[in-house]
């Protein structure tokens, strides 16, 4: 029986080191901790993502990961996993590129985020891709059919220079912001290290070492804010 409630979200970006893959690993884990089945492609010709799963030995029943070479190959894919309800997300972490492949990836996704940096490299390439988008709803039959378009500021810190701020304030005021924004924090550089963030978190709740024990609470605060931006993803 079809899954009606099977959400694609793809996460999209020209500009590397935005924290596009940190993002969707993040945004994985925290549809994993609600039991959720996830899907994963891997777009980018780094396979980042996939080749982490595969370090790391990623053996979970809830996660499948596979690479994407044409985006065109995403309908047959989401169709299958609609069709015979084997996910509950599909998540793609993608190429980045404009033109066609941007446009077939949109025709199949329910979501589009687009991580930004607070730094004005990323706001220029954060308004190709508005552009773009904005472009694509003049060109549609059915504007209304595409994915929602959301601009997620991407490793924040928690004091942002005047210079960042200034970004900022150009972003909030030209895209659609999403209102949680993407932390900098050092529990994704550890789930980089040894997994999702979800299972780390429950790894230090459970361990016999106390100062373990404090520690989840910083993972359970990363997975908070991952799953809030889910909820705005899926919430449209």
């Amino acid at each position: 029986m079809p899954n009606e409630d099977m959400k694609v979200i793809s996460v999209m970006t020209r500009k590397g080191g935005a924290g596009k893959t940190t993002l969707t690993r993040a945004l994985i884990s925290a549809a994993m901790a609600r039991g959720k089945r996830c899907l994963v492609f891997d777009a980018d010709p780094q396979q980042a993502l996939a080749r982490w799963a595969t370090k790391l030995k990623i053996d979970d029943p809830l996660f499948k990961i596979e690479p994407l070479t044409k985006a065109s190959e995403l309908e047959e894919k989401a169709e299958e996993a609609y069709e015979n309800d084997t996910a509950d997300f599909v998540f793609v972490d993608t190429i980045g590129a404009a033109g066609a492949w941007a446009d077939d990836l949109a025709s199949e996704s329910d979501a589009i985020v687009v991580p930004m940096m607070l730094s004005d490299d990323d706001l220029e390439i954060t308004t190709d891709t508005f552009n773009w988008y904005v472009g694509l709803r003049e060109r549609a039959d059915d504007p209304e059919a595409l994915p929602t378009f959301h601009v997620l500021f991407s490793a924040v810190p928690p004091k942002q220079s005047k210079a960042e701020t200034k970004v900022e304030h150009k972003a909030l005021r030209d895209f659609p912001v999403m209102d949680d924004y993407f932390m900098a924090r050092k529990q994704h550089k550890d789930a980089a290290a040894e997994g999702f963030i979800h299972s780390i978190a429950k790894e230090r709740r459970d361990s016999k070492n106390p100062l373990m024990r404090v520690h989840a609470k910083h993972f359970e605060e990363a997975l908070e804010e991952a799953s809030s931006i889910l909820d705005a993803l899926v919430g449209g």
